[in-house]
């Protein structure tokens, strides 16, 4: 009796010490860490919060918690094997950067290890926003071919990643461009909107010229493209009307009344040089002479001192015309 119950109190303390060590283990192992949320793994809670607390890749990092070692070397901070550069150090906060082109691997976040000193301490998820880029021009929608500049007054499409899906704004040139703005999508996606004809000058469609175009997210993060800008409208000239109609007329009768022929060509984003021409016995020739890109534009045909015969108005370069007789 008397050696069972050495045994079993043998057994007992054996089974009490152990437990004790487990506990000890736990205590020490590894929890959440960084932001508040208490120390990370073999750490003694150097880190208690960090700002921003989602930051860009690129951005300026503040790590507040302590004490931190004021020396400026004895300070490293690594993610993804990758050393940050340490700008700044106090006994309460320590000021990192990524290297340029780090990035976190995919999922958007990382683990961060803080060294200072004889201290340490992990942040295992620090969360990255994506990369604010504007990358190139995906298509001008109001162009039959790929390839075309931007133009004043066309819809366009540009493509680019991490991108807030409101709260955008954007400028041509230092000029702000109206919103909204239509984005598919917050990653790789495509921003869509028309260039205001406040950007449009000139009557030549061949002239082609660079221009900065900024996109600015709502948290104030910018980026910049240089594009391919024609800043002459896309005239298109789609047809004629004689206002009150008719084809034949007598001149006698007109000038008598102090009537006039009065045509409206339409289409979209005239030229005030667009060149027309009456053929007949008394031709005549002239422009729209139109300001502001309008998409309509009126020719008045004066009886007075013409000649009767068959006559066509026609705008030049283009297939649309009308046709019409004068009659003493």
């Amino acid at each position: 009796m008397n050696l069972i119950t050495r045994t079993s109190r043998l057994a007992l303390i054996a089974l009490v010490l152990l437990h004790q060590a487990c506990k000890k283990d736990t205590d020490n192992g590894p929890s959440p860490g960084g932001g508040g949320t208490g120390p990370g793994p073999g750490s003694n809670g150097l880190i208690t919060s960090w700002s921003p607390l989602k930051p860009y890749p690129d951005e300026v990092i503040t790590f507040t918690g302590g004490p931190f070692n004021t020396d400026l070397v004895q300070n490293t901070v690594t993610s993804n094997n990758q050393a940050f550069n340490v700008l700044s150090v106090s006994t309460t906060q320590l000021v990192v950067q990524p290297p340029a082109g780090w990035a976190p691997f995919t999922g958007g976040y990382s683990a961060v290890f803080v060294n200072s000193g004889t201290s340490a301490d992990t942040v295992p998820y620090m969360y990255w926003k994506r990369p604010f880029n504007l990358m190139h021009l995906e298509d001008n929608l109001d162009q039959i071919f790929s390839g075309q500049p931007a133009r004043a007054g066309d819809s366009v499409l540009f493509n680019l990643t991490g991108a807030t899906l409101t709260g955008m704004s954007m400028s041509l040139n230092g000029q702000v461009i109206p919103g909204p703005f239509a984005l598919d999508s917050g990653f790789y996606c495509t921003i869509g909107f028309r260039i205001p004809l406040i950007f449009a000058s000139g009557t030549d469609e061949a002239t082609v010229e660079s221009a900065l175009l900024s996109a600015t997210n709502a948290d104030g993060r910018s980026d910049t493209l240089t594009i391919a800008f024609a800043p002459t409208p896309d005239m298109r000239v789609q047809g004629m009307e004689l206002l009150g109609g008719g084809n034949t007329f007598s001149i006698s009768a007109m000038n008598s009344g102090g009537q006039v022929l009065n045509f409206r060509v339409f289409g979209r984003y005239l030229h005030s040089t667009q060149p027309w021409a009456l053929s007949g016995p008394s031709p005549a020739t002239g422009t729209l002479g139109v300001g502001g890109y309008p998409n309509e534009a009126f020719l008045v045909v004066n009886p007075v001192s013409m000649q009767p015969g068959f006559y066509t108005l026609s705008i030049s370069g283009t297939l649309v015309s009308y046709s019409f007789t004068f009659t003493p």
